[in-house]
């Protein structure tokens, strides 16, 4: 099982989002280029309100508005991946930072760790192939339980 990130190329981000925003006709503003950049600065998964607060925290003045658009921007061009954990908001992760991996949450401190592995890649392949299908992608969350919730050290309490 895989943990590792790759590399994040700032610059092969921006040109993704504005060959996007070209194609499909989106205005081209520094706001939503600071938003990329301040995301990047990010190695967890993050809700748009946690943006929010870390951009004002770095000086930056930016409304909720454009933030939420943006993120929907860049999730629609799959620079971000966005995911919803037990109902809770939405979060959001740079697609690139590791590629098609899977998610096992714990329920009671809410704990995320991110794993690759292959099994399920060729599980995925497998399945399509027997209906005919093509993959793309695929998203697995697993809800378990730490194995000491008591002194688990991620434990909101």
């Amino acid at each position: 099982m895989e943990t590792t990130t790759s590399p994040i190329d700032i610059e092969a981000l921006k040109q993704q989002f504005t060959d996007y925003l070209k194609r499909k006709q989106y205005r081209n503003t520094q706001e939503r280029y600071r938003v990329l950049d301040r995301l990047t600065e990010l190695d967890k998964h993050f809700s748009a309100d946690e943006l929010y607060f870390y951009m004002n925290s770095k000086g930056d003045r930016i409304s909720r508005a454009t933030i939420y658009s943006t993120l929907d921007l860049l999730t629609k061009c799959t620079i971000l991946m966005k995911h919803r954990f037990q109902g809770e908001s939405a979060h959001f992760e740079l697609a690139s930072r590791m590629p098609d991996h899977d998610h096992l949450i714990c329920v009671e401190c809410g704990h995320i760790i991110e794993f690759r592995e292959r099994e399920i890649d060729s599980l995925q392949k497998k399945v399509c192939a027997e209906f005919g299908f093509k993959p793309m992608k695929h998203s697995l969350q697993i809800f378990a339980i730490c194995p000491n919730t008591a002194q688990c050290e991620h434990n909101k309490q």
